[in-house]
Parts: structure tokens; C-alpha cells; sequence
């Protein structure tokens, strides 16, 4: 850009006016040539004394400007003049001076000695160029306006014209006397350099700027304590993983220390503010304030890279002591019937702040994910990095986790003002952050290996869910009006609905991480070696049942449904439903008596969905709720299995069998009588769905499938089977309208759109293939009455024969997969002959249709022409079919199929 050129021209400018300086400087102190030293280098000291030279002048010059300034009679051009020399000549020599630093403080320039030499003066020039920074008036227009207004407050009406136009580089001059200050901190000598004089450039550089009422100077102070932080912490971390030589391992281990002692000095003057904060202050209240959040929102993103989990547990319990002061003033100011108390932007600042502490960094991610997924030994180095990051209180992180989630299930600073104060919807959702970051803190990493001793807070965890579950639940509820509301009703609902949803998406957040290691400790395996856990999580989850179950559906959370019943609420569904499969899975075949802990799971499913299906009968007018429960019913149908949704959810009002397999006869909950409830009707397209999803990212795949696509072929003779005869009698029967008849077909072919998935991978084509491939048969032979059951059936053949194709190929030495490609092989002897004879017919029904096409040229013609492409397209499904069975049928039935089927075929094809 065309400023960046003029900085780079003005920087290149005063360097080259330094060079020369030096070089007068060298040639007036020596007796050489000048030519041998105009020809040599100069080096960084000599650049590094003449600019020091160069500011101290400019700093005398500015500052006899300035106090010229506060005369009356001051001109313009005094502030000209000042504005110039500042943009041309101090901000790029304090630029060198800053890139030079490093240069002079390295330990192979004598150890940094100039530096060290000179770090008094030079610390005591960036101050006054700090003050000349302030004295100077600025040209920013929100600074001139807090000016002004604390002159009106002091009686000063009359300002001087000089003084009301401000000076245009007095902000970047501070801007740039912070990254110098930052750079002389972090590279001076160690050892050398007094730490007292350490702390006195800190304390009066950059942190009197931490609370700037420029947001540019504020947040470049913050930007550069953000720096000393993280450079402190990567030096350990460097050391930690590195291996130094011992001859400059004391040389880091001086930087190291050196650095860490910098960034402590900031947190102590964090912790002094916070600590010294009092709401019941009355004189400077908004003063103390102000400070208070600037100090906690540096520290919202500048402790996740502290080099010491101690230090963040620090600042966790001054959080929670400030919430807990925000409390006690509180109780005393109803007492008084006054006001008091933190307001609401300090309340969601320190909870910001408390999240920053107690959740997990990104290098405790990749720890954990290192040791979930067993890595070699860089993940050892990253453990042992983050080890020494966490310092001394690694163990106590999990402890002070639990203090926290105590302290805010006690004392709810969401709940004081979420419903009486602007700004408090942002208070619960960084409370809802606050309580899942806890949580997942305590909780640690599921596993399955023995845990002889469980850790306390993870215990606690476990007994605390509920309670946690229903503080998050509470808080996606659409907050009321807040009186002083002025922006109309239509705003404060859409503030209403924002809130919600912010909130449902951490309730949904929440349930994600914590529910599936709850239920990790649910099945036998883990029973045997973690049987504390396993004992706790069957206590606490029929509790959690209910509040999901009962009060999410509550129409008070309308707002957070889209969020809540598509997200936690079917996550919870999904992993109690992998649970049941798993644990059905690892029992003997042919079992009769379900495990206790079986009939648990399928009763928390069964309540789960139940009341959903509920909720859509009481929201059917309400496009918008509607939609979100049938969104989560997708997802819920998804996550446990076509199959098992099945067994869970009640088609017919008769749907329970008698011990002989007869049906009770009960009244039909259906508007048009006999078939499936219509009420129920709306599940058959989400399952569809479901199925085809299941079909997509399943085919093809076979060897290595989800537990949800491990399905029965039984279930669906007997289930999905039945389900469709009752509609296809119910569209058999005379009394019906053309409408209703339709309606009974469409449900028909919407249950067989089911095969495809029971094909995927199921666990019993020995036993019963045989007679499901009989009613597959006769359902091809009534393609009149359901042309679209052609693809359907023929979808579910082709994925039945790649599966087990696979696994055959795949396992060569397993006994099952062995056995159903024969059983295939040999039930193909009995499929094949009818899909020749289906092609057969479809082509003498092509043929018809083009012979009637060819004879009118009307409506009718257009008709017989969808009729033949129809029919081209279910021959190709057919062939394809046939294609994949031949691969896998006996030869000799293939050569005498072929001679006895398709030879006299093959004339009419042509």
C-alpha cells in the first residue's frame, strides 16, 4: 500500500542518516584512513548508540515543543510541526532501536554488555516518550471526547484551539513505544539486568496502557502482554522438548527463568486488581470497574498458553471469590433494599475468565487424543511437553474443576440476572461453557482398561450429571421482557430466540462429550474392570432419563428444539441404542432371557422416543416445532438402527402378540381405517431416509460395518412384512376411495424401501434367506400392482450379494461367511429363473406399449412412451441384479439357465 511505501521510505531514510553517524562517530575517534572505515560495516552497536543518540535529541526537541503547547497563544503550526517529527523521524527510530535489540542483547555480543550498560537510560527514554505520549494531544476523536468531558466536569469551558485539533501521531507513538518496551523485556541480559528495573519499565509501559480509553493503544498493550506470556511458555516448552547442548543449556535456562519472572510480574498486577476490585466501592466504582474487566479480559485469552497450570487455578479461585463477593453484596443490598452488586459485564467477564482456566487447552486435546489412540514417541515427547506446561498442579486441575462446578451449580449467577438485566442471555451461555467445561474437565477420557483407583473428581462427575444436565436445561428457556426494554416486542423475541438457541447448542454440546463416556462404562466388559464407574452410571442415568423425556419436551423450550431434540436429546437416544447393541451382540445366540441391564436400555430407548412421538402429535399446527422433532426423529432413526427403531415404536394399536402369536383385537387409531395409524405415518418417509443412507455409506463396504446395519432377516419377514400386508389388505378392501386406496399402496412400497438395508449386513441368511427370498419372489410377480418394488427389491439382491462377496473374500478361513455365500449360492438357483421371467414380461410390456404408441399420436401416445421408459429403466434394474447373482450361482445351473432362458431371449431383443 501507498502507507506502507512512504513508512518504508522514511525507516530507510533514518537509516541511512544512523549509518552515517556512526561513521563520523568512528572516523572522529580513530587515526585510519577514511576510506578503509567508510568501506567497513557498521555494526549493530554502533547503529544501537547512534539511535539512542538520535531519540534522546528528538526527545529534548518534542518536549520543549510540547510545553509550548499549553501556552495560550499556542499556533497550529506548533502542532504540525510536532505531528511531523513524530511520523518522520521517532516512529522509524524507534522502530531500529527495536530490531536492533535483539542484535546488541545476544550472548555472542559479549554477552549483551552494551545492553546491560545502557538498559538504564534507554529504559528511562521509552518512559518519557511514554509520558510525552500522553501529554501530547491526541488527534483520536474518542479520546478527545473523554477529555473534554472530564474538563466540563472540572470547570474548564475554554480550550485552546492547538489543543482541540490533537496531534495525529501521538497513537501510534504509544503503539510503537509498546513494542519496544515488549522486545527490551524479553531480550535483555539475564542476570545483568535488576529485576526491580525489569518491573519499572513493565509497570509503567505497558500496563498504566492495559486500560487505555483508545481501543487501539488498550488492545496493543494487551497484544503485547499476550506476547511475554506466550513466549515465556514456549521457552519451557522448547526446553522441555529439545535436547540443548550443556554448553548453552544454562545460557536457555537464564532466558527461561528470566522471561517466566517478566510474565509473573503481570500476573501479579492481574491478580492485585481483580483481588483489589470491591462493587461496594462508591467513589471509583466505575474506575475500578473499567480496570477490572480490561485485567480479565487480557486474562480470558492469554491464560490457555500459561506455563503453569497453577497459575490458572489461581486466577480460577480469584473468579470464583469475585462471584462469590457478587453474592454476599447482593444478600446485603436487599437487606438495605439498595442496589449493589457486580454488574452484569463484570459477572460474564469473570466467567469468561473461569472458562479460560478450567477447560482444556489444545495441546491437552492432542495429549489425550495421543493417548486414546496409543501414538509412539512423539506423542511420548507431547505428553512430556505438556506435562511440564501443566508444571505442578497437572493433578490439580481436576480438583479445582470440582470446586468450580460446586460453586456454580450453588450459587447461579445466571439465575440473578438472566431475566432483570440487559446482557444477561450472554451470561448464560458463558455459564452453560463454564459448567461443560467442568464437567469435561473431571470426567478425563473414557477407557476400558482397569481403573483400580477412580479419581475423585471423576466420580463426582458421574453423581453430578443430573444436576448439570438440568442447570444447562434450565437455562434454554426463553427469558422474559426486560423491563427497560425499548427496542418493541418484535426485537426482544428474536434476543429471546438467539439466546435459546446459543444455549440449546451448548446443552447439545454438552451431552455429546460426557453421555457416550457415560455409557462406555455400561457394558459387561467394563462392568469386570471399572465396576464402581459402571454401578454409578447405571444410578445416574434413570434420572437423566426423565429430564430429557419429560422436561425437554416442555413447551417452555420451544425456542431451543432445533438445538436440543436434534442434538443432546438424540445423542443420548444413539448412544444408549449402541449400548443395547453391543451388549445384544456379545450374548449367546438364541437367548430368551434378556440381561437386566438389556431390559434397562431398550426401557430408557422405548420412554426417549415415546415421548417424542408425543411431542409431534401435541405440535402438529406448529410448522416450526414440527420440524424440528421430525429433524431429531431422523437423527435418533439414524443412530439406533432401522431395526431396533422398529421393535421400540407402535404401528397399530395391536401391535403386542399373545404368547401364540395371535394378535388382540383393539380400535384402529387410523383416519382411514385398517393398515398402519396414521399417526405413526409420518415415521415411514424418515426411515426410508434413514435406509437409503444406510444403503449409500454402507454398500460396498460390507467387510467393516456399523453395529446399526447388523440387522435380521426375520425382523423383517416378520415385522416390516406384516406391516405391509395389513396396507396392502386395507387397499384391497371395497369400502375405500381412490385417495385412501393410494395412500395404503404408497405405505406399502414406503416399508419395502426397508429391504435394501436389511441386506446390508445381516446376521442370519443362513436360517432365514430361504424364506424371505420365497416372498421376494412373489413380490416381483405382483409388479402390476407395485411396479416400484422392481428397483427396491432388486437394491437389496445386489447389496446382499456384494456383502457377503466381501466378507467371503475378505475371510476366506471364516465359517459363516462361507456358509451364506453358499446359502446365497444355492437360493440363487430359485431367484434367478423368476428375474429372467421378469425381464420377459417386461419386455412383452415394452413392445405393447410402443405398438399402441405407434398408432395415435395423442395424449395416449405420450402416455404408452413414459410406460416404456419406465419399463426400459426396471429391465436395467433387473439385469444388474442378475448380473451380481450369476457371479455367485452354481456354473452348471448358470449353462443350463442360459440355454433353457436366454437363448430363446435373444431373438426378441434384438
Amino acid at each position: 500500500s501507498v502507507s506502507a511505501d512512504a513508512r518504508s521510505v522514511r525507516k530507510a531514510a533514518c537509516c541511512a542518516a544512523l549509518v552515517e553517524t556512526a561513521r563520523e562517530q568512528r572516523r572522529g575517534g580513530s587515526s585510519s584512513s577514511s576510506s578503509s572505515l567508510n568501506d567497513a560495516q557498521v555494526s549493530p552497536n554502533e547503529m544501537f548508540v547512534a539511535t539512542l543518540a538520535a531519540l534522546s535529541s528528538l526527545q529534548t526537541s518534542l518536549e520543549e515543543k510540547q510545553k509550548l503547547l499549553n501556552n495560550a497563544d499556542a499556533a497550529s503550526s506548533d502542532l504540525e510541526s510536532i505531528s511531523t517529527e513524530l511520523e518522520n523521524t521517532a516512529l522509524p527510530l524507534l522502530e531500529i532501536l527495536r530490531r536492533l535489540l535483539p542484535y546488541v542483547a545476544h550472548h555472542s555480543n559479549n554477552r549483551g554488555a552494551l545492553l546491560a550498560h545502557q538498559f538504564g537510560g534507554l529504559s528511562r527514554m521509552i518512559r518519557l516518550f511514554v509520558a510525552l505520549g500522553y501529554a501530547l494531544p491526541s488527534g483520536d476523536t474518542t479520546n478527545n471526547a473523554a477529555s473534554r468531558k472530564k474538563q466540563r466536569k472540572k470547570g474548564n469551558n475554554h480550550k485552546s484551539s492547538s489543543s482541540s485539533s490533537g496531534v495525529t501521531g501521538s497513537n501510534a507513538l504509544l503503539r510503537q513505544l509498546l513494542k519496544v518496551s515488549t522486545t527490551l523485556l524479553l531480550v535483555a541480559p539475564p542476570s545483568t539486568v535488576p529485576e526491580k528495573d525489569l518491573a519499572k519499565l513493565l509497570h509503567n509501559t505497558i500496563v498504566p496502557m492495559f486500560h487505555d480509553v483508545r481501543p487501539k493503544v488498550r488492545k496493543a498493550a494487551w497484544g503485547c502482554g499476550m506476547e511475554i506470556v506466550m513466549v515465556a511458555s514456549s521457552s519451557s516448552n522448547n526446553t522441555s522438548e529439545g535436547n540443548t547442548s550443556n554448553n548453552s543449556s544454562e545460557i536457555v535456562k537464564r532466558y527461561q527463568q528470566h522471561r517466566k519472572n517478566i510474565a509473573d510480574f503481570l500476573w501479579e498486577y492481574c491478580h492485585a486488581v481483580i483481588t483489589g476490585y470491591s462493587p461496594t466501592t462508591s467513589s471509583n466504582n466505575s474506575e475500578t470497574s473499567g480496570k477490572a474487566m480490561h485485567v480479565l479480559r487480557f486474562l480470558n485469552a492469554s491464560l490457555a498458553h500459561a506455563d503453569d497450570a497453577r497459575i490458572r487455578i489461581r486466577f480460577g479461585e480469584d473468579c470464583l471469590a469475585l462471584l462469590g463477593q457478587d453474592d454476599d453484596d447482593k444478600s446485603k443490598s436487599k437487606k438495605k433494599k439498595g442496589g449493589g452488586g457486580v454488574s452484569v459485564e463484570v459477572v460474564k467477564e469473570t466467567l469468561a475468565t473461569l472458562l479460560s482456566c478450567v477447560e482444556m487447552t489444545e495441546r491437552e486435546q492432542e495429549t489425550m487424543e495421543d493417548s486414546l489412540l496409543g501414538g509412539g514417541s512423539s506423542s511420548t515427547i507431547r505428553t512430556a511437553a505438556a506435562a511440564a506446561m501443566m508444571g505442578g498442579g497437572a493433578q490439580e486441575m481436576p480438583k479445582f474443576a470440582a470446586r468450580s462446578l460446586a460453586f456454580l451449580l450453588q450459587h447461579r449467577p445466571n439465575a440473578a440476572m438472566a431475566n432483570n438485566h440487559a446482557g444477561g442471555e450472554d451470561v448464560n451461555v458463558v455459564y452453560a461453557r463454564c459448567l461443560s467445561a467442568c464437567m469435561e474437565r473431571m470426567m478425563g477420557k473414557a477407557t476400558n482398561g482397569e481403573e483400580e483407583d477412580v479419581p475423585p473428581p471423576k466420580l463426582l462427575a458421574f453423581k453430578l450429571l443430573p444436576n448439570v444436565i438440568t442447570s444447562m436445561l434450565h437455562l434454554c428457556e426463553a427469558t422474559a421482557a426486560s423491563p427497560d426494554d425499548g427496542g418493541g416486542r418484535g426485537n426482544n423475541n428474536i434476543n429471546n430466540n438467539n439466546h435459546a438457541e446459543s444455549c440449546g447448542s451448548e446443552f447439545n454440546r454438552f451431552l455429546s462429550r460426557t453421555i457416550p463416556i457415560v455409557a462406555s462404562y455400561l457394558g459387561a466388559t467394563t462392568k469386570a474392570n471399572n465396576a464402581k464407574l459402571h454401578r454409578v452410571a447405571l444410578e445416574i442415568l434413570p434420572q437423566c432419563i426423565p429430564i430429557l423425556s419429560q422436561q425437554a419436551v416442555n413447551i417452555k423450550y420451544r425456542n431451543a428444539w432445533g438445538s436440543i431434540l436434534s442434538g443432546g436429546y438424540a445423542t443420548v437416544t444413539s448412544s444408549l441404542a449402541a449400548c443395547l447393541l453391543n451388549e445384544r451382540g456379545s450374548e449367546e445366540e438364541e437367548k430368551e432371557d434378556l440381561s437386566e441391564l438389556i431390559q434397562k436400555l431398550e426401557s430408557w430407548i422405548k420412554s426417549l422416543v415415546t415421548s417424542l412421538l408425543r411431542l409431534h402429535d401435541d405440535v402438529k399446527k406448529d410448522n416450526t416445532a414440527r420440524t424440528a422433532v421430525e429433524y431429531a426423529m431422523s437423527t435418533i432413526i439414524r443412530g439406533m438402527g432401522v431395526e431396533l427403531f422398529l421393535s421400540v415404536v407402535e404401528f397399530v394399536n395391536d401391535d403386542a402378540d399373545d404368547e401364540d402369536g395371535t394378535r388382540k383385537a383393539n380400535n384402529n387409531n387410523t383416519t382411514t381405517g385398517g393398515g398402519i395409524r396414521d399417526d405413526r405415518a409420518w415415521l415411514l418417509p424418515l426411515m426410508k431416509q434413514s435406509a437409503a443412507t444406510t444403503t449409500a455409506t454402507s454398500a460396498g463396504t460390507g467387510i467393516d460395518v456399523a453395529v446399526t446395519s447388523r440387522t435380521r432377516l426375520s425382523f423383517f419377514q416378520g415385522r416390516v412384512l406384516t406391516l405391509a400386508r395389513k396396507c396392502d389388505a386395507a387397499s384391497a378392501d371395497g369400502h375405500r376411495t381412490a385417495a385412501e386406496v393410494s395412500i395404503q399402496k404408497a405405505r406399502v412400497v414406503e416399508l419395502w424401501s426397508l429391504f435394501p438395508a436389511f441386506c446390508v449386513c445381516p446376521m442370519d441368511v443362513k436360517e432365514n434367506f430361504g424364506t424371505v427370498a420365497k416372498t421376494v419372489v412373489k413380490a416381483l410377480g405382483d409388479h402390476g400392482r407395485y411396479p416400484k418394488l422392481i428397483p427396491i427389491i432388486c437394491g437389496g439382491l445386489k447389496n446382499l450379494t456384494i456383502g457377503i462377496m466381501e466378507r467371503a473374500a475378505a475371510s476366506p478361513s471364516s465359517s459363516k461367511a462361507t456358509e451364506d455365500r453358499d446359502v446365497l449360492s444355492n437360493v440363487s438357483t430359485k431367484i434367478l429363473p423368476s428375474l429372467f421371467k421378469l425381464v420377459e414380461t417386461l419386455n412383452q410390456s415394452s413392445s405393447k406399449a410402443n405398438e399402441e404408441g405407434s398408432m395415435d399420436i395423442d395424449t395416449k401416445s405420450k402416455e404408452a412412451q413414459t410406460k416404456n421408459q419406465q419399463s426400459t429403466q426396471l429391465v436395467e434394474a433387473v439385469t444388474d441384479t442378475i448380473g451380481q447373482l450369476a457371479q455367485i450361482c452354481p456354473p452348471e445351473f448358470l449353462q443350463n439357465l442360459f440355454k433353457k432362458v436366454v437363448a430363446p431371449l435373444l431373438p426378441a431383443t434384438t
